[in-house]
């Protein structure tokens, strides 16, 4: 706000205000005094707001939850020991991106997190462009000699220009000869951005690792109506790895997570 000062400068005359002029003033002066006066008793009528809360942490009906990770290449050197006595219990690896481009840190991620007493799992990038028999066959390659403790998981993310109705039909492929051949029924990681049109309908027998960012419950892709793992946060801050990793949660309790080994 600006503060204006007039003062009457010297040798100037000023004109006398008139009669009109003088009863303007004093009906302004009588308004003036009444909304004060109003705005007063206002102010004792008008509490104000109590600040607003924030909301607790919905609960999402699972029950108990186990704490773990997901790591590639991208977390670089991971001391295995310290991510366990911070209490992570379990780390998904990531095995490859496609067929061909074998992540180089899969072997060495894979043999230490077994050393520090986690429970494992692999999991392949899913390319629908690519021969999901090619991708597959990376997967039961990888999990011959040390098949892990949890079940191979096929990370479906992109769509690779195809309709998602293929890229369903495609992984699918996928899921049987891993099946088959391994023993083990895979899991689907994915988000439900992908399938906003639909079409994730021939994979929703398998067991679901969700991807959502969120402090509430993870929206799932239809038809699926329940998560088993839930990656919620990509900004996660674990002791024995730099800079930010993956946090996921295991629906059930670590008996339970050892137990569906």
């Amino acid at each position: 706000m600006v503060a204006r000062f007039y003062r009457r400068r010297r040798g100037v005359e000023y004109p006398a205000p008139q009669r009109g002029s003088l009863a303007v003033r004093k009906a302004l002066l009588v308004f003036a005094g009444v909304s004060v006066a109003l705005a007063a008793i206002g102010g004792l009528l008008v509490q104000p707001r109590a600040p607003r809360e924030r909301p607790a942490r919905p609960d999402c009906h699972v029950g108990p939850t186990t704490p773990g990770i997901d790591v590639s290449y991208y977390q670089d050197v991971i001391d295995w020991r310290r991510v366990r006595r911070a209490g992570i219990r379990f780390a998904y690896i990531r095995l490859s991106d496609g067929a061909n481009l074998r992540d180089p840190r899969f072997t060495t991620n894979w043999a230490e997190a077994k050393r520090s007493g986690l429970v494992r799992g692999a999991y392949q990038f899913f390319r629908a462009e690519q021969s999901a028999v090619a991708q597959a066959d990376a997967m039961i390659a990888a999990m011959r000699s040390d098949r892990g403790d949890l079940p191979p998981a096929l990370d479906i993310e992109v769509d690779g220009g195809l309709d998602p109705t293929v890229v369903a039909a495609r992984a699918v492929i996928w899921i049987d000869r891993v099946r088959d051949q391994l023993g083990v029924e895979p899991l689907v990681y994915t988000g439900s951005d992908l399938w906003r049109a639909g079409g994730a309908a021939p994979l929703a027998n398998q067991p679901l690792w969700i991807a959502h960012y969120t402090q509430g419950c993870p929206a799932l892709p239809a038809p699926w109506t329940g998560w088993k793992f839930w990656q919620h946060t990509d900004r996660g801050a674990v002791p024995g790895i730099e800079g930010p990793v993956d946090l996921d949660l295991f629906a059930g309790s670590l008996g339970e997570l050892h137990a569906g080994r």
